[in-house]
């Protein structure tokens, strides 16, 4: 009885790691630009309604738009940084500016705060097509753990150093802690690419100043 409930934990197991593999790709993909609370949405559609009043030519109108900025980011917020995104279009980065207020300093470079790490100078590179090669090989290491589990069954792992793999609730729970690692790697991907795009953002508007 116990065994067929370790080779059943190995089965969900490995089903969790394939999800999760389709969960990070569909949040590449399409999610993201879903990812607001309802109270950063309402926020977005006040910027948004803020912005199309004005068109930039007249100081009343700007200061419209900074009041809305400063109701809806904070005071210390970077209001020439909210413009370009919305002038721009890019609502992805607007997005990325109103998930991650809270953590942004401006200064002479913008910084932002990365968990235990502290504060750190926002990424210029885009660091999805590593974190999710990292979720496609812990998935497959999974689903090999988990047939291992099944084949050893039939033709028992005969050296020493890898006698662990006849161990059907070893297998399980090495499947088991790539759950966690997995969902880290996910959530690690979607912060870091809000703040690649807030970067990006800041690089753009100093790129069109020098130029102007």
């Amino acid at each position: 009885m116990l065994v067929a409930l370790v080779y059943g934990l190995i089965f969900v197991g490995v089903t969790a790691t394939l999800y999760q593999l389709y969960a990070v790709n569909y949040a590449i993909n399409f999610d993201n630009a879903r990812k607001l609370s309802p109270s950063d949405h309402a926020k977005l559609e006040r910027l948004g309604a803020a912005a199309g009043q004005s068109g930039w030519d007249k100081d009343a109108q700007a200061e419209t738009f900074d009041h809305a900025v400063d109701a809806t980011l904070g005071e210390h917020f970077d209001k020439t940084l909210v413009r370009e995104a919305i002038e721009s279009g890019d609502e992805n980065a607007a997005r990325a500016l109103l998930r991650r207020h809270d953590d942004l300093r401006f200064g002479s470079r913008v910084s932002a705060r990365i968990g235990p790490l502290g504060r750190a100078h926002l990424p210029r590179r885009d660091w999805r097509a590593l974190f999710i090669t990292l979720v496609i090989v812990n998935s497959l290491i999974a689903q090999f753990l988990g047939g291992m589990s099944i084949y050893t069954l039939l033709y028992p792992v005969q050296t020493p150093a890898l006698s662990w793999l006849n161990e059907p609730a070893i297998l399980m729970g090495l499947i088991f802690l790539l759950l966690p690692v997995n969902y880290l790697i996910g959530q690690l991907d979607f912060y870091l690419n809000d703040l690649y795009r807030i970067g990006r953002l800041t690089r753009e508007k100093s790129a069109k100043a020098r130029f102007a």
